[in-house]
Formats: C-alpha cells, structure tokens, sequence
C-alpha cells in the first residue's frame, strides 16, 4: 500500500520551503508519494529502492532526485543503511531556475535521470566517490545546523548552501565518466544550448546533434520527457522571456516580440494570448497596475 504526504505536512514549517533529514532505515521504508521534490543521498550501507513498483539496487555514493508525485520505497536494506534525504518545494525558492537550466549536469540529474527512470531504467544515476561524498556530507552538516539553530537570516543562508549543493551535483554529473551518465548528459548538453539559445533559430537536426542521436530517437524521447515537441518547448520558452520584458516596461510589443526571437510581432501576439490568455498589451497593463499597488 502506498500513502501520501503532502507539502503541507508539518515537515514543511520553519523554513516552509525545505526540510532535511537523516534516517536509520535498516528495516527499510513503506511506499509512498509526495508532491515536492527530493535528492536522496545514500550514505552508507546498501538496499533495494522501489520506484514505481520496479527495483534498483543503491549503496553508498548514489545521489538521486525524485520529482513530485512519484511513488517509492526501501526494501532489504543493510543494516547500516543511512540517507539523507534533502525536499524542497520550488515554487518557494528565490532560486535563478533560468541559469540552472543552463548546465548540462542539472539537465540531467534533475530533470532527465528522474523522467528515464520512468521507462525503467537506472543505470545513470550519480555515483559518487569516497572523497565527493565526504564532501557532501560536509554541506549537509552545514544545511541542517542552519535548519536546527535558525540564525538571523537563516532562510537566506539555506536557500544558498541549498543552491550550492544543486550547482556541484550537477557538475559533479558533468564529470561522471559512466557510458550510461554519458547517453543521458548528451542529452541534457542539448537541452542546455536550447535553454541558452531559445531566441535564435534552433532546428530538430542541430539539437539531435547535439544530443548524438538521430531525429527521430530525439524528438521521440522529448516527447516522452517533456510532453511537448521542441518547437512547442521553445515557443514556451520565448514566451517566458518575453513575460518577463514586459514586466518591466521599457520596450515595445515588436521590441519584445523580436528580442524573444519572433520574427513577426502579429504572430507573437497571437501565440501569447493563446499561452497567457492575455495579449502582450494587456499583460503589460496588468503588470504595471498590479506593481504601482505595491
């Protein structure tokens, strides 16, 4: 049977937006699911990790990140098995997502690993050495004493220890010499130069490329990955860029539109309100009331 905890559990208090713990589990831990996003560290010790009702053994130096809503376990677990499980809730983080998406290494372990481990596979996790992992381990201490202690401005400090830890897993991803981290970093390497490129021309054979696959195997696994198309994904991502100008209010809607990668202003409006449900005009009008009322 598999239970839920929601991010409104009383893990989430002080901060309301991370939660760290350690755990003992040589009797290992019942399935269950949750709505925010976790790594998991294996510490020490080894067992079989239920995902999704398939298993995968871990053991110490395995790093791991679970997205929301996506069923797990432990099972015949060591009995020095020991993790550190690190949840945050995005959407409560003053984090530069636009930046983070940007390394190849974060494209991979936190959004690419989580989505092909779907399809059963989990040959490309992080697996770090006995020095990486000390090292972590040290990072760790420092989040949960900023945790336990809450210091004047302790919110900041783990959003930035926190921030920190992301950044050198994900290079530390980079760096992982594995065939199989290998396959899957190729593809996050394409991922990344479409987050960096978004508003200059990009084409199906430059990503595919990129990720030394062909077309057809690239436009398939995106697909499954991010539902959409690569065209669909960066119009999302133009219209992203796009929002965020006009916030600000210093150009106009063809400004916008072309320095978002649009060609045609026209074409840009009409894309816009079919995503935002607003016009450019009107969204720009939006943003300025709602900030002069602040």
């Amino acid at each position: 049977m598999t239970y839920q905890i929601s991010s409104k559990h009383q893990f989430f208090k002080s901060p309301r937006f991370f939660f760290l713990r350690i755990d003992e589990l040589s009797k290992g831990y019942p399935s269950h699911i949750h709505d925010y996003v976790e790594i998991v560290i294996v510490l020490k010790g080894s067992a079989l990790h239920l995902i999704d009702d398939k298993k995968y053994e871990i053991t110490a130096g395995d790093v791991y990140v679970l997205q929301g809503m996506t069923s797990h376990g432990f099972e015949e677990a060591s009995g020095d098995f020991r993790i550190a499980n690190l949840m945050y809730l995005p959407d409560e983080l003053s984090f530069p997502f636009h930046l983070l998406q940007k390394m190849p290494g974060y494209q991979a372990l936190f959004v690419l690993e989580p989505a092909r481990r779907i399809e059963g596979e989990f040959k490309s996790r992080l697996r770090l050495n006995a020095v990486s992992l000390k090292d972590l381990v040290s990072k760790i201490d420092q989040l949960k004493e900023e945790v336990e202690l809450q210091r004047t401005g302790y919110e900041s400090m783990i959003q930035a220890r926190l921030l920190e830890l992301i950044v050198n897993l994900s290079r530390a991803y980079t760096e992982s010499e594995t065939a199989d981290t290998g396959r899957i970093l190729c593809m996050g390497e394409a991922i990344a130069w479409m987050e960096e490129h978004y508003t200059k021309p990009i084409s199906l054979p430059q990503l595919a490329k990129r990720a030394m696959l062909s077309e057809r195997h690239f436009l398939r696994l995106f697909q499954k990955i991010f539902a959409s198309s690569p065209i669909e994904h960066i119009l999302r991502l133009r219209i992203r860029h796009a929002s965020s100008l006009l916030m600000k209010g210093e150009l106009s809607i063809s400004e916008v539109a072309f320095a978002s990668g649009f060609k045609d202003s026209n074409y840009f409006s009409r894309q816009f309100k079919k995503i935002k449900g607003v016009s450019p005009k009107q969204y720009a009008r939006l943003e300025a009331a709602r900030h002069s009322t602040q």
